[in-house]
């Protein structure tokens, strides 16, 4: 899902790339916004990729789920408050999959 959702997003990255560029910002956030944006799409896919490495680890895979799912919280936060209800609800499924993963792994050590 993170890396479905990274993927969705970073589609957007040349659309949002030519409205600025013809809007009527200062150059400086015509340079920095576009960067900005494609951050959370990177963040998701780098996210996924902790998770698929700890999931492979013998220990301490509870501790990395339960630190992975509060970055994914905190971003589906941002998510409610910034894209409204599909990001956000997007991103909590995500964080309570995790959850179930990080219970799950601690159950098995």
């Amino acid at each position: 899902m993170l890396v479905g959702m990274g993927v969705l997003h970073g589609s957007g990255f040349t659309y949002v790339s030519d409205t600025l560029a013809s809007s009527e910002l200062p150059g400086f956030l015509k340079r920095v916004l576009p960067p900005l944006y494609l951050y959370p799409s990177v963040l998701m896919v780098i996210l996924a990729l902790v998770i698929v490495l700890a999931l492979r680890q013998r220990n301490g895979q509870s501790f990395v789920l339960a630190v992975v799912a509060g970055i994914v919280a905190a971003n589906a936060v941002l998510g409610f408050v910034l894209g409204g209800l599909l990001p956000g609800g997007v991103l909590l499924t995500v964080t309570a999959l995790i959850g179930v993963a990080a219970r799950q792994s601690a159950r098995q050590t």
